[in-house]
């Protein structure tokens, strides 16, 4: 077993990363020391918000920063979106983990009138795209932006000792940050939320790249359980 304190490294925006340490099972969070450090800040854009009948979400921070329900349906991307959703007050739909099924869903039932995908700046699978070449009267509005932050003083610190560092990493644009900032000896164990992301940590050196088995909180929960278990049988 591993004589070393080891350190969980969130790299979410704030609100995101103490929601997902306060989900982690106690065992996790009594062998390590949690250090947030945001990798993205998350700002509202000033949009003018259009006419439109349906909307979909692929984050909760869409649904944050979007539109007010009026009752409405959305189709959303993961359990966290759709609860938020349901929650703000939409006929909110999960629709799978991922933009495929999102996108095939959609393209199933053919919902008639305009969608509206309310999405950050940077986003990925184009979605609204490919519903239209499918035929459906789709558009996308970015309704917030994800700016870059470096690592803080206290993540890099941690990160420039020996003891082990747990990193689970929640998109593909944070995970290829981070692998352009990090810096130290520290062994890293990376989690990462999709191929995509893991693809964009792969060159940084590390013990273990586990990839989580959906793009959602419980798998990457999961992943950060795994991490763990091989640090403490190191």
């Amino acid at each position: 077993m591993s004589r070393h304190r080891i350190t969980l490294l969130m790299t979410r925006p704030e609100d995101g990363s103490r929601a997902f340490v306060a989900a982690l099972p106690d065992m996790v969070t009594d062998h390590c020391d949690v250090i947030i450090s945001p990798l993205i800040r998350i700002q509202a854009l000033p949009v003018d918000l259009p006419d439109f009948d349906t909307a979909i979400f692929t984050s909760a921070h869409g649904v944050a920063h979007g539109p007010l329900s009026d009752d409405r349906r959305a189709f959303c991307l993961g359990s966290a979106t759709t609860e938020a959703a349901t929650q703000a007050g939409w006929q909110a739909q999960q629709t799978g983990h991922d933009a495929e099924t999102l996108v095939a869903t959609l393209i199933a039932q053919r919902p008639q009138g305009r969608l509206v995908h309310f999405s950050g700046a940077h986003t990925r699978g184009d979605v609204a795209d490919r519903l239209r070449v499918a035929g459906l009267f789709a558009d996308n509005i970015a309704v917030y932006d994800q700016g870059l932050l470096p690592l803080s003083n206290a993540a890099q610190n941690r990160l420039n000792q020996t003891n082990p560092v747990i990193v689970p990493l929640f998109s593909p644009r944070s995970a290829l940050h981070f692998s352009q900032g990090v810096a130290g000896v520290a062994p890293l164990y990376l989690g990462a939320i999709s191929v995509a992301a893991a693809e964009n940590c792969a060159k940084v050196d590390h013990v273990a790249l586990r990839i989580a088995r959906n793009p959602d909180r419980v798998s990457m929960i999961e992943v950060v359980q795994i991490l763990l278990a091989q640090v403490l049988s190191a």
